[in-house]
């Protein structure tokens, strides 16, 4: 298995595409649910790879669940992440939420809150950057850091997956639409 678990905001979307590019079976934001129940197996059925904050705030457990996968952190400069993330969620904030909803549940394990906090997302995204590079600290050959946002290359990626290069331009996708 192959896990993205860069946070939302990261390049998720485009890794993902980037993997089924790849000949891979990839699923973007596995089943929330699923996953808060730790139902890994069931959720994860059928793919090869799987990306977004529902994989990214089990990277251990799924490390446990899974032996031999591979990890790619999508990370990128802080100041552009908190701008789209801060977007993003401020767009989904003023809904409702149950106290049982597992996407609430999700955001608060890896922000530590359920609705944007400049400074506890600003907190978070470090935090879970350098947890992640201490946990694999003894195992670089099973992680790669990438930053798609500034590198959007198939070098390092299929580098690190052992795989090659597809003949077509790496994707960009959810990129911010900005005027002029």
């Amino acid at each position: 298995m192959i896990f993205g678990i860069g946070l939302s905001k990261t390049g998720t979307h485009s890794l993902t595409r980037a993997l089924e590019l790849l000949g891979l079976r990839a699923i973007h934001y596995p089943d929330p649910a699923g996953m808060v129940a730790g139902r890994f197996r069931e959720v994860l059925a059928g793919y090869d790879a799987a990306t977004d904050i529902s994989v990214s705030a089990f990277y251990r457990e799924l490390d446990r669940a899974f032996p031999g996968s591979r990890f790619i952190l999508t990370t990128r400069e802080i100041e552009p992440w908190l701008e789209s993330v801060g977007d993003h969620r401020r767009r989904r904030d003023h809904l409702p939420i149950a106290p049982d909803c597992p996407k609430a549940i999700i955001r608060e394990r890896v922000y530590g809150v359920r609705i944007f906090d400049e400074e506890r997302f600003r907190a978070a995204f470090h935090r879970h950057r350098d947890e992640v590079r201490a946990y694999f600290a003894d195992r670089p050959q099973d992680l790669l850091e990438i930053d798609l946002c500034s590198d959007p290359s198939w070098d390092r990626l299929c580098a690190f997956l052992g795989r090659p290069a597809p003949a077509v331009p790496f994707p960009h996708l959810n990129a911010r639409r900005r005027s002029a």
